[in-house]
C-alpha cells in the first residue's frame, strides 16, 4: 500500500512539470522540475522491491527529491512571480518521502488504512491547494471601490497635496481616478486626483516591475514584471486595482515595446528577412484575437510599436509603395494605409519613427526610405481613426504629439532646442526655463518642470492665449540620488496633468507632489 501510495504521488509529480511555471520558469517542461520529478518517479519504483536495502534506497532518493522541491517552491515564491508547479511538485515529493518511508519499515508493505487515508487526501488536497495559493502567494493587494474619473485638470491651485512613497519611485503614470506611481521594490500605488490619498495598491515582492503602461482610454492599466526570458503581465482595472487578467508575455525591456490600444495588445513576432508578423492579446481574457503578416511580395519591417483608440500601427514595404496600415483592434483587419509610392528598390532599410497621442486620437509618422518618389507625405500627423491627414511636419521639426492635447514642433542644433512652436503658431519662451526636466500640454497652456539656476524647481505654466505666463513652485530637497530614469521616459522626471490634479514626479527617494485642479 505504501509503495502504491508512493506511486500515486510520483504521478502527481510528473503532472507538476507540466504546470505553469510563470516567469521565472517560462519554459515547459522546466529542467529543475522535470530532474526532481524523475527522482520522485525512481524513489517509488524503488519502493516496490522487496529488499529493505532497495526499499531505504527509495527513501533517500525521496529525501533528494523533497529537499529539492522545496528549495525550488520558496526561490520561485521570492522571485514574485511563481507558478503553480513547483508547489505541486513540492507537496508531491513530500508526500512521496513519507509513503517510501513508512514502506521502508518491516512492516510497511501492509500499511494499515489509518496510515493510508491520511496520505492520500494530504496529497488530493495539497497538490490543489497548492496549483492555487502559491501563485497568489506572491501578490500583495489592497482594491477600492470603483468612483467617477475627474476632469482632467488644466488651472490648478497653489495648495498641493504631497504624498510620500515607501519606496523609490521608479514610474508614474495617468490612469483611472489620478496617478499611478511605480517603485523600485515591485510596488504599484494609485493616487487619488484631487486629494493624493491612496486608492489602492498592488505588489509583487522580489520581481522586478519592468513597465507600467494605461490603455488609452485609462481604463485599464498593464502592469509588465521581469522574470527568466519572458515577463509576466498582469493586467489591472485602473479605478478598482483589481487583476483582470494574467499571461505571460515575451520579454519587455520597458515601456517604449509596449502599445495597448483600448482592448488589445499588439505584439510582433520575427518572420525571417527583415519580416515580422503583428499579434493581438485580448487585455480582458488573455486569448490572442488575430495575427496579421504582410501580403504576398511585401514585409512588415520592425518598428516600435504604437496604437491609437482601436487600431494597430503596421509597417508594410512592398516594391511599389512603403505604408503604415492601421489595423482594426478586434479584426486585425486594414482600416486605413497612408502609403508613399516607390520608384525603385533600395538596399537601405526603411525607417519608420511612430507616435501615438496619449488617448490615441492621433498618431504621428515619420517615415524615411532612399527609394520614395518623393519627400511629400513622409512626415505627418494622422487622425488614428480613418487615418486621415491632420496636419504635416517639418522633417527638421517633428511635432511632438506625446505632451497632451497641443503638438509642439522643437528644432534643436547641437541637441539643445533653439526653436519651438505650439499648435496654433505660438511661440515658446525658451528663455523662460533655460532647464527643461519634463513637458506637458492642456487646452489652455504649455507646462515645463524648471529647474532655476539657484536649484529650486517650479511648474511654469505658458498661455496658449498670450496671457502672462506663472509658476509654481515644488517642494523638493535638493537631488543627491545619481541620475536615473523613469521606465516610461528617458528622464528622471515627470509632468502628468492627471483627474483632478496636475502631478509633478522624480525618480527615486522624492515626494510626489499634486496640485489640485481649481
Amino acid at each position: 500500500m505504501g509503495a502504491m501510495i508512493a506511486a500515486l504521488a510520483a504521478g502527481c509529480a510528473v503532472v507538476a512539470v507540466f504546470l505553469s511555471g510563470d516567469a521565472v520558469r517560462p519554459d515547459r517542461p522546466d529542467l529543475e522540475v522535470a530532474l526532481v520529478a524523475a527522482a520522485s518517479v525512481l524513489a517509488a519504483l524503488l519502493a516496490f522491491g522487496k529488499a529493505r536495502g532497495t526499499r531505504i534506497t527509495s527513501v533517500v532518493f525521496a529525501a533528494g527529491a523533497a529537499g529539492w522541491a522545496i528549495y525550488c517552491l520558496s526561490t520561485d515564491i521570492g522571485s514574485g512571480t511563481p507558478g503553480s508547479s513547483t508547489g505541486v511538485l513540492a507537496v508531491a515529493a513530500v508526500v512521496t518521502l513519507v509513503a517510501t518511508g513508512l514502506t521502508a519499515r518491516s512492516n510497511a508493505r501492509r500499511l494499515r488504512w489509518w496510515l493510508a487515508v491520511p496520505l492520500v487526501v494530504a496529497l488530493a488536497v495539497g497538490t490543489v491547494t497548492a496549483a492555487v495559493i502559491v501563485p497568489a502567494q506572491a501578490v500583495r493587494s489592497v482594491t477600492a471601490a470603483t468612483v467617477a474619473a475627474p476632469a482632467i485638470a488644466d488651472r490648478v491651485t497653489n495648495r498641493p497635496w504631497k504624498w510620500t512613497p515607501p519606496t523609490e519611485v521608479r514610474d508614474a503614470v495617468v490612469a483611472g481616478a489620478g496617478v499611478v506611481i511605480g517603485g523600485v521594490d515591485s510596488d504599484v500605488t494609485a493616487l487619488d486626483g484631487p486629494t493624493g490619498a491612496v486608492r489602492w495598491t498592488y505588489a509583487r515582492p522580489g520581481a522586478r516591475l519592468r513597465a507600467l503602461v494605461p490603455t488609452p482610454d485609462r481604463l485599464l492599466l498593464l502592469a509588465v514584471y521581469g522574470g527568466s526570458g519572458r515577463d509576466h503581465l498582469t493586467v489591472l482595472d485602473a479605478f478598482t486595482g483589481a487583476p483582470v487578467q494574467e499571461t505571460l508575455i515575451e520579454e519587455a525591456s520597458g515601456a517604449d515595446l509596449l502599445a495597448p490600444t483600448n482592448t488589445i495588445l499588439p505584439a510582433i513576432t520575427y518572420l525571417g528577412d527583415n519580416n515580422f508578423r503583428v499579434n493581438a492579446l485580448d487585455l480582458r481574457t488573455g486569448k490572442e484575437l488575430w495575427t496579421w503578416t504582410a501580403p504576398q511580395g511585401c514585409v512588415s519591417p520592425f518598428a516600435l510599436p504604437a496604437s491609437g483608440r482601436d487600431v494597430v500601427l503596421a509597417p508594410l514595404l512592398c516594391p511599389d509603395r512603403l505604408s503604415v496600415l492601421g489595423l482594426d483592434e478586434r479584426t486585425g483587419t486594414p482600416r486605413w494605409e497612408h502609403k508613399l509610392p516607390v520608384t525603385r528598390p533600395s538596399d537601405e532599410k526603411a525607417d519608420y519613427y511612430l507616435h501615438s497621442a496619449l488617448d490615441g486620437g492621433t498618431v504621428s509618422l515619420s517615415l524615411r526610405y532612399a527609394g520614395l518618389a518623393s519627400g511629400a507625405g513622409t512626415d505627418v500627423v494622422l487622425d488614428a481613426a480613418n487615418g486621415a491627414v491632420v496636419s504635416t511636419m517639418d522633417p527638421k521639426a517633428s511635432k511632438r504629439i506625446t505632451l497632451g492635447p497641443v503638438a509642439i514642433a522643437e528644432r534643436s542644433t547641437d541637441g539643445k532646442v533653439t526653436e519651438a512652436t505650439l499648435d496654433g503658431g505660438v511661440a515658446v519662451d525658451l528663455a523662460a526655463c533655460p532647464d527643461r526636466r519634463a513637458q506637458a500640454t492642456t487646452p489652455t497652456a504649455y507646462l515645463r518642470l524648471c529647474v532655476l539656476p539657484g536649484g529650486a524647481v517650479v511648474v511654469h505654466r505658458q498661455e496658449l492665449d498670450g496671457s502672462p505666463a506663472s509658476t509654481l513652485p515644488v517642494d523638493w530637497p535638493p537631488s543627491t540620488d545619481p541620475a536615473g530614469a523613469l521606465n516610461s521616459g528617458f528622464t528622471r522626471h515627470a509632468l502628468l496633468p492627471a483627474p483632478g490634479a496636475l502631478v509633478a514626479v522624480r525618480d527615486g527617494a522624492t515626494p510626489v507632489i499634486g496640485y489640485p485642479a481649481g
